[in-house]
């Protein structure tokens, strides 16, 4: 069989008019249309005649389709950009040739690189996730990426001051500045304050939300100046039920806030906005218990958030 147009060679399966099917004995059984992607065709094999995937490629295009279903929806998205890295270094690679050294020579590689130690280790951590799924679904008979030491990370000891953030935010217009102060003010992960909703999530005592990460329910009491940012977002676009927005009353993605953020120069990161809130604030914001929360303390707290 000619390898399918999705990069696969699957057994049995072929391409016509649009869609796919499977051949057995002859016999031409209707699978997916071919528009409704890869996933969606493994997932369908899997109900009528399992696909054994032999190279790593192969692997991961079964783990998208089936093995992380119970990842959050932001944490697929970090993963599939992920994936895509590993396809390009692995996808070729037979899944049961990879070995623990040629893992360990990879994040070496990376890390003498002088840059992308750190994000290595992701990309391994997420490698393992997959060999994990193939180990309980029986595709593979170890885990080359067990037992490898990864490279050491070093996290950023200063917290963002008062003067590299006003410097971003007096530079920035106001849909953004609405964004980052309630993203300062409430120390509230990134994924969570671009989902937040007038009708869903704004109560009389504060914003009300399940955390995106966790499935944890979180209420961010309001405060004059959470007050003050949110009200000024909402007059901007009364029509849309987001509560912040750009400039053309569009939801904010993750990558347009990282543009917005390299456009203005920032020296920090959205997510760093998180260990301010921690540090400048004379109680925990995060709803963390004492241990982790004094991951995101840096410094001796001096005044609360304002």
């Amino acid at each position: 069989m000619a390898k399918l147009t999705c990069g696969l060679d699957i057994p049995g399966v072929v391409e016509k008019d649009g869609r796919y099917y499977k051949i057995v004995k002859n016999k031409w059984h209707k699978l997916t249309r071919i528009d409704e992607g890869v996933n969606a065709l493994l997932r369908c094999l899997e109900d009528f005649d399992p696909f054994r995937p032999g190279t790593i490629r192969e692997l991961i295009a079964m783990y998208r389709a089936l093995g992380m279903t119970e990842l959050k929806p932001a944490t697929v998205v970090d993963y599939e950009r992920i994936l895509l890295r590993l396809e390009h270094h692995f996808g070729h690679m037979r899944m049961d040739s990879l070995k623990p050294n040629q893992v360990a020579h990879f994040l070496e590689r990376r890390k003498k690189a002088g840059k992308g130690g750190t994000r290595a280790n992701r990309e391994v951590a997420v490698l393992a996730s997959a060999y994990n799924f193939g180990m309980r679904n029986l595709y593979c008979e170890g885990n080359p990426c067990r037992g490898i030491a990864r490279n050491t990370e070093r996290p950023k000891k200063s917290p963002v001051s008062d003067e590299a953030f006003l410097g971003v935010f007096n530079r920035s217009n106001e849909p953004f500045q609405d964004l980052i102060a309630a993203a300062y003010l409430s120390g509230v992960r990134q994924t969570d304050v671009i989902a937040w909703s007038r009708t869903q999530h704004m109560r009389p005592a504060g914003i009300d939300y399940v955390q995106s990460k966790t499935g944890k329910p979180h209420l961010v009491k309001w405060s004059p100046a959470l007050s003050y940012f949110v009200e000024r977002a909402i007059a901007r676009q009364p029509e849309v039920d987001l509560i912040f927005t750009n400039t053309e009353g569009e939801p904010w993605t993750t990558s347009a806030i990282a543009s917005q953020l390299a456009r203005l120069e920032s020296p920090w990161c959205f997510k760093r906005l998180r260990d301010k809130a921690q540090t400048d604030s004379a109680h925990s914001v995060l709803g963390h218990g004492a241990a982790l929360e004094a991951v995101y303390r840096k410094k001796l707290v001096t005044a609360p958030v304002r």
